[in-house]
């Protein structure tokens, strides 16, 4: 058995993650059919499953999938976008630093699903206030992480810039920028991740029926069938999964030649 520090192949992370979600699995049926925890509710994972394959056919689940990518990434490219730039300049300048730290400080400890039905009082139903509500959630990863990398470039490429007789703002948009990337790139990466979980969280709140969430929603209020419940949730788990795995990769293969740098 390799150590915490021993680096595992791919395929080996591959077979034990397998491993290890089948063994939970596994295990939580037979603690359920045997009876030693008897909960009203809880779902038998063999169950689940199939509920995932009646969610397959399903058009309308699938439509409410659609609905919740689409809002995750107009939420996740607002974010990168004023993350970036504010992160930037925030970075780079210490009066633009010395302004935004506090309203940046006092924003940051909102919860984004918090300020949803705000947003819906103010611009009204549909997709726009469940990604701002997103874009809230996302910003903040971003922003520090671009402000740090700005913070991190090498002193010696921003002089040589200088002394090409760019100004302050131009060797922020060709050097400070360009070198912050990676950091911004492991910032739009962890709020990938959170933004789906908030969008989500967002679809239940003020969703109106929207979304996965409002799938889920509507189908615990039905109490009909809370397989179907369960099986989106997990569908909304697996494409978490998915989106981490995928920004991972993108990861690896944009910014690989400065791996560990932006970590």
């Amino acid at each position: 058995m390799k150590l915490l520090h021993e680096p595992l192949s791919g395929r080996s992370q591959a077979v034990l993650g397998v491993v290890g979600v089948v063994g939970v699995a596994a295990v939580w049926e037979a603690v359920i059919r045997t009876g030693l925890l008897d909960v009203a509710g809880l779902p038998l994972p063999t169950g689940v499953l199939g509920g995932v394959a009646d969610l397959l056919p399903d058009g309308t689940f699938w439509d409410a999938v659609l609905f919740t990518l689409g809002e995750w990434m107009l939420g996740l490219a607002i974010a990168t976008g004023v993350g970036v730039l504010v992160g930037g300049l925030m970075g780079a300048f210490r009066s633009v630093f010395v302004a935004f730290e506090w309203p940046v400080e006092a924003f940051r400890v909102l919860p984004s699903v918090a300020v949803g039905p705000i947003l819906v009082l103010l611009i009204g139903q549909g997709m726009l206030p469940l990604a701002l509500t997103v874009a809230l959630s996302c910003v903040w990863p971003i922003l520090l992480n671009t402000m740090y990398g700005v913070r991190s470039t090498d002193t010696t490429a921003v002089m040589t810039a200088k002394t090409f007789g760019n100004s302050d703002l131009a060797v922020l948009r060709t050097v400070k920028i360009p070198s912050a990337l990676p950091f911004a790139f492991t910032g739009v990466r962890i709020a990938a991740s959170i933004g789906l979980l908030v969008a989500v969280s967002a679809e239940l709140l003020i969703g109106n029926g929207t979304g996965i969430g409002g799938y889920i929603l509507e189908n615990t209020a039905n109490a009909t069938n809370l397989d179907i419940v369960y099986a989106a949730t997990l569908v909304a788990g697996v494409l978490g999964v998915a989106v981490n795995l995928v920004m991972a990769k993108l990861d690896d293969v944009v910014f690989g030649w400065k791996k560990g740098l932006a970590q």
